[in-house]
Formats: structure tokens, sequence, C-alpha cells
């Protein structure tokens, strides 16, 4: 697929260099919207200026609406505000929202003035949520059914109004005060018989969130309830919007890419096409806390000088137990930091899951220092130096386990995330011990090792 759309952006710039803009809009019209986008966006910008011009505005809203943010937000720089507002009034407005909440206060102010009435403030209700709450992505496009309809009545409302709702999967019941107090699926309420009332069809046990609820627990809620749809309620328990499978994909994948992001000490999102200069700000700062921790295993290897230059086969095993704890610590990092995501671990059960991963480490650094020290032995001829290589491997797999899972563990228990720079740190606890380990044996056995 990503070959063809590469093709196809070849071919829609050969058009628009030929001023042909009508076949170029006729090459798009034919695609799904998330090909025409990822293809426009990657255009030069006067060309996409050009198309957006031309286009008619629903064809122009459902391309702009599957483009990153990022690339909405440069789109906006470039077209008229008249424009703009005339393609957002056709968005979904949770997707409005996000896009106004992102970009500078006055633009967003200058274009929600252009905007109907009506659609502004249905964008301005959404963006006193929390970004990154069931209310900020919930869309509040739904149609909910009073407990007292009929089902004859119930679906002659939805015939009227379910055009403008984003789903109806099934549909939410609330009393006469908007509260929420059941759901009912689409196949329950057409063979029931008309004349029932929706509160003798509904299921009252129906799965909710809070508005204020964060948008990771709503996505292990609707996964792990097979959700299609979920309610949001406010503290008086009335239904605000509901949240759609389509939302929380998204959430999926952007909390996805921040923990991956995280783990490697990039601060913010960070493309392969973004400025030379952005990306060096967004690196360098835990690229410099990282130099800071790796003069700090330099100092623990500077009080081993003399021992290494009485035995320089020393320097050349050091990098093998430093390098094989960070590996080790990456991993147990990866699956913890994945277990929290997920809503696996408990922390009552933290102590019991770190000295779990304690275990594993001494166990798989005990095989493979003994491996390790096996080849010392048969490649310098000295037991001892293979017994040493053996436990300071044990040692430092033991700590490895511990950073990756004490560390993630720690950092939410002080409602940080846990994904934040602990690689970074997990790699200075195995280098800083591994050196200190592997050292500090060898100079308590360096009689033996001469």
């Amino acid at each position: 697929m990503r070959d063809r759309n590469k093709l196809l952006q070849v071919a829609a710039e050969n058009l628009l260099k030929k001023a042909e803009l009508g076949k170029a809009i006729g090459l798009f019209e034919k695609l799904h919207p998330a090909d025409a986008a990822e293809i426009i966006g990657d255009l030069p910008d006067d060309f996409q200026k050009m198309i957006f011009e031309t286009w008619d505005i629903p064809r122009a809203a459902d391309t702009f609406q599957e483009m990153d943010e990022q690339e909405q937000m440069d789109i906006v720089e470039l077209l008229s505000t008249p424009l703009i507002s005339d393609i957002l009034e056709e968005m979904e407005a949770d997707d409005v929202a996000d896009l106004l909440g992102a970009i500078g206060k006055k633009d967003a102010h200058r274009i929600l003035a252009a905007m109907d009435k009506e659609d502004a403030q249905e964008a301005l209700r959404l963006m006193e949520h929390g970004e990154d709450t069931a209310g900020g992505i919930m869309t509040p496009e739904f149609v909910a059914l009073r407990k007292d309809m009929t089902a004859q009545e119930s679906i002659d409302l939805l015939r009227a109004e379910a055009p403008g709702a984003e789903t109806i999967y099934y549909v939410f019941i609330v009393n006469r005060d908007d509260q929420l107090v059941g759901v009912i699926s689409l196949r329950d309420l057409i063979i029931g018989q008309p004349s029932r009332l929706v509160e003798e069809l509904m299921n009252p046990s129906v799965i909710y969130v809070d508005v204020d609820t964060d948008q990771e627990e709503v996505a292990r809620i609707m996964s792990r309830y097979d959700l299609l749809a979920l309610p949001v309620v406010d503290r008086e328990h009335r239904l605000l919007g509901v949240v759609t499978i389509d939302d929380v994909v998204d959430v999926i994948e952007e909390e996805a890419s921040e923990d991956i992001y995280r783990l490697g000490g990039v601060i913010r999102e960070e493309r392969l096409d973004s400025p030379a200069i952005e990306s060096i700000k967004n690196r360098l700062p835990w690229m410099a806390f990282n130099l800071g921790t790796a003069f700090l295993a330099a100092g623990v290897v500077s009080l081993f000088q003399d021992s290494i230059s009485r035995v320089v086969i020393l320097a050349a095993f050091m990098p093998i137990v430093a390098g094989m704890g960070g590996n080790m610590g990456t991993q147990t990092l990866t699956v913890t930091t994945r277990g929290i995501a997920l809503g696996q671990l408990e922390f009552r059960e933290g102590i019991r899951v770190i000295a779990r991963q304690v275990g594993i480490g001494i166990t798989i650094g005990a095989v493979t220092g003994l491996l390790a020290g096996l080849v010392a032995y048969l490649a310098r001829g000295n037991p001892y130096l293979g017994l040493v290589l053996f436990l300071a491997m044990t040692v430092n797999m033991g700590v490895a386990g511990l950073a990756g899972a004490g560390i993630p563990i720690v950092l939410r228990l002080l409602r940080q995330d846990p994904a934040l720079g602990s690689g970074v740190i997990v790699t200075t606890f195995t280098d800083i011990f591994g050196f200190l380990a592997f050292l500090g044996l060898a100079t308590t056995m360096l009689r033996f090792l001469i």
C-alpha cells in the first residue's frame, strides 16, 4: 500500500506541475480519505493549498480529518480562515477540539469566530475537558433514548437523528434528567414488540466512565469488555458523550508512541522528517543527562585503574558485563512498563514482581555468566578470571532485574510516567554496578589473576 501511494504521489505531482489540477483531484477522488491524506501530506505546500482550495468541502474534510495533527496544523497555516472553518464544521466535534487545542490560542479563537455558532460552542465544550481524558476524546454526537419511550417511538427517533450520530451500534438509555440508566442493542430494539417500553428491553448493567477518566484507562476498559462505544458521564451521572472505537485506536497508537519515545529519552514526538534543529532540541536534554551518568560509570572504572593496569585483559571483558546487564535491564523494563500500561500490575504486588524479576535476572546471569566464564578460561587459561566474570554477570543481571522492574514501579507510585527516561536510568544502574562488581571482584582476587 505504501509503495502504491508513493507512485500515486509522483503521478499527482506530475499532474500538478503541468497545471492539470482537475486530473489530480480526480485521482484523489478515487482513493480512500486515509490514502489521499497520506499522499497529500507529502506534497509541497503550494500543491496542498491548491488541492484544498479546489476540493468540495465534504471531501476536503474527510481527508483533512485523516491527517496527523502536525500535518493539520501546517495546512491551517496555508488556508484562509473561512475555508478552514468550513472544513472543521464538517468534521467530528472531538477531532475539531483536538486540533484547536493544539494550535495557538489566537489562531483557535480566529477560527472559532468564523465557524457556525453551534459547532463552535460544541468544540469549546469539549476543549474544557483534559486533552487526555474521556471528556477530551468523546464525541457529543450520539443518540440517546428515554426509558419511557416505546420500541416503535425509539426506532422512529433513530431514523430521524441517527444520520448525525457517530455510532449507533447500540443505544444508551437516559431518564428525564438525562442520567444514564441502561443500554440496548439495535437488534433487541428491532425485534422487540413495538408497544413495549425501552425500560423493559434495555440492559441496566451498563459499563461507563467518568468524564475525567484517563484515556489509557478508557482504552483498557473498551479492550477488556470488547466494546465498540463507551458512554461518558459527569458527576451527576448525566450522559455527556460517547467514546468510539476509532478514538480508542488513536489513543492506543498515541500512548504506545509516547512510551517508546520516553523509553528512549525523547521528550516530544519526533518525525523522520522533523527539522534538524527541532530534533536536536528534543533529544539533547536526556543525552546531556546520559552524559552525566556516563561520567559516573567512568568514575567507578577510574577507582580500579591500578587493577586494570596490572591485568589488562580486564578491560576487554568489562563491556561484556555492562552490555549484558543493559540488555537484561531493557528486557525487564519493557515487560514491566507494558504490564503497567495494560493494567496487569497491582501495586500491592510490586515487591513480588520485583523479586521475581531479580530471580529471573540472577538465573539468566548465572547461565550466561557460566558460558562467558568458560570462554574466558579457555582463552586465557585462568579459571579465576572465568570465576570473576561468572560472579560479576550474575550480580549485574540481578541488579538489571531490580532496576528494570523497580524503576517504572516507583515512578508510577510517584504518579509519573513509568516510561519517562527509564531506559537511561536502568542503563546507568547496570553500567555502574556491572563495572563495580567485575572490577571489585577482580581486585579482591588480583593475586590469582596476575
